[in-house]
């Protein structure tokens, strides 16, 4: 298959960033395969390749926001089929902590970012990847896979922010900083689900 392989660090992707053929990933009991149809960039995606705040695994492909079509799946797997249209859940965690049994998993000590801290080569900018089962959710036929993508990982922070940690409630005026960043354009958009009065800064 081809993939995005980085096999060093550097401050100008162009210069080390390479498509290449690797070898599809190997199947475990519990994971699904998935043929990916869109991606989006994320933040982490650079520091990854620039090695900064932390070295990640290399070599390494990059992307945590994924949206595909299942593939195959393994043999422990029992609530995604083949054909499944499915987005990533790019939180890997140990599920069984106080943390993550309390549904605090971003506060798990065993935490990692799928296609930031995964690896070597295991990430999404790649024709097929996969992710454990619990790691990935259907998508309704209206949602289109580019819209996915792009709502994967910021959706998900915006939420626990908002929602989860301040436990926003309607009439409420929240401000959001950095408005036009990803996470700052879906905070916006769950404030007004939750019919609050919304502040943002750029």
């Amino acid at each position: 298959m081809k993939a995005a392989v980085f096999s060093e660090y550097s401050k100008d992707p162009a210069k080390v960033v390479k498509i290449l053929d690797v070898d599809p990933p190997k199947l475990k009991s519990n994971e699904v395969m998935i043929k990916v149809e869109s991606d989006a960039f994320n933040y982490n995606d650079l520091w990854g390749v620039w090695g900064e705040p932390i070295k990640i695994p290399l070599p390494h492909i990059s992307g945590t926001d994924i949206a595909g079509t299942v593939t195959e799946i393994g043999s422990g797997v029992t609530t995604i089929k083949v054909g499944d249209r499915v987005v990533s859940h790019a939180n890997l965690s140990c599920r069984t902590c106080y943390y993550c049994t309390s549904g605090r998993e971003y506060d798990c000590s065993n935490r990692l970012v799928w296609g930031f801290q995964t690896g070597p080569l295991w990430g999404g900018f790649a024709q097929i990847t996969k992710l454990p089962e619990v790691n990935v959710v259907k998508l309704p036929n209206d949602v289109s896979y580019n819209d996915a993508a792009a709502i994967a990982m910021v959706g998900l922070t915006s939420w626990h922010m908002l929602v989860g940690r301040a436990k926003i409630v309607p009439g409420q005026t929240v401000l959001i900083m950095g408005g036009t960043s990803g996470v700052g354009m879906v905070g916006i958009q769950i404030a007004k689900l939750y019919n609050c009065n919304v502040i943002a800064t750029a």
